[in-house]
C-alpha cells in the first residue's frame, strides 16, 4: 500500500526523569517519521523506554529535549488545551485493560469520545454505527461489557478509539489480556484496518506480535532503532 503524508515526526527527542539523587534517561535522541497508512510495532522489554515513547506519541507527556511535530506543527507550540483537543480528535487509544465503563452499553462506551468533545458532531450516531461495524460488534451494541468475552471487549475498545476517525490509532499491549486465538483475531483486525488506510502503532514486548507489522521500531535502554519491515 502506498503511504501518504507525514503525520508525526520526532527529531532527537529525549526524556529524563529525576530519581532520587540521579537522573534517568528514559528516552535518548529518538528520531523517526510516521506517515499516513503505516503499520508500526514499537517493540521492547519492560523498562526499555517504550512506554515513555508511547506517552510522547500520544501527547500524554512532553519531551525533555528535541522536538515533536504533528501534521507539520511543533507540539510544543500548542497550549495544553490545544494539545488535549488534538489528542481527543486525532489520536485513538487502545489499552491492554480495555478501560470500558461497566454500567454503560457497548454503544454508549463507543460514543464517549464524541461526548468529550463538548459539541458532538451532527453525524455522531452514524460515526458510532460505522465504528461498531468496522470491528464486527454491531449486533452487540446494547450489551454491557460484563456480557462480552475478552476479545469482544477489546473490539469495543478499538471501536471507541476509532469513533473520532483519528489520524493515528495507538495501541498499548492490546493483546496482553487475551488468549492466543483471540489475540490473533485482534491482530488481524488491526491489519484489516491498516489495509483500509488507517495508521496503526502497536506497542508490545512480544517479538511474535511485532513480526505481524510492516515496520518495527526497537527500543532498548531508551534508544530507538529501526529494524526493517516484516515480509
Amino acid at each position: 500500500m502506498a503511504l501518504g503524508d507525514e503525520v508525526l515526526r520526532m527529531e532527537r527527542v529525549g526524556k529524563r526523569y529525576p530519581m532520587g539523587d540521579t537522573v534517568v534517561d528514559a528516552l535518548v535522541d529518538a528520531s523517526f517519521v510516521l506517515s499516513e497508512g503505516e503499520a508500526v510495532a514499537i517493540l521492547g522489554p519492560s523498562g526499555s523506554g517504550k512506554s515513555t515513547l508511547m506517552h510522547l506519541l500520544g501527547f500524554l507527556d512532553s519531551p525533555s529535549s528535541g522536538e515533536i511535530l504533528f501534521e507539520g506543527r511543533p507540539v510544543a507550540a500548542l497550549t495544553e488545551r490545544q494539545r488535549a483537543r488534538v489528542r481527543a480528535e486525532k489520536i485513538g487509544f487502545v489499552f491492554q485493560a480495555f478501560n470500558l465503563l461497566p454500567r454503560l452499553t457497548v454503544r454508549a462506551n463507543v460514543a464517549l469520545p464524541l461526548a468529550y468533545l463538548g459539541h458532538p458532531p451532527p453525524d455522531a450516531e452514524a460515526r458510532v454505527d460505522r465504528a461498531l461495524a468496522l470491528v464486527g460488534m454491531s449486533n452487540r451494541a446494547h450489551h454491557k461489557p460484563g456480557e462480552l468475552s475478552g476479545g469482544q471487549r477489546q473490539r469495543v475498545a478499538i471501536a471507541r478509539a476509532l469513533v473520532n476517525e483519528p489520524r493515528i490509532l495507538l495501541a498499548d499491549e492490546p493483546t496482553g489480556n487475551l488468549d492466543t486465538k483471540t489475540a490473533a483475531a485482534i491482530l488481524e483486525l488491526f491489519q484489516e484496518l491498516n489495509r483500509q488506510g488507517r495508521t496503526i502503532v502497536v506497542v508490545t514486548h512480544s517479538p511474535e506480535i511485532a513480526g505481524h507489522f510492516r515496520r518495527q521500531l526497537h527500543v532498548l535502554d531508551g534508544r530507538v532503532a529501526e529494524k526493517g519491515a516484516a515480509s
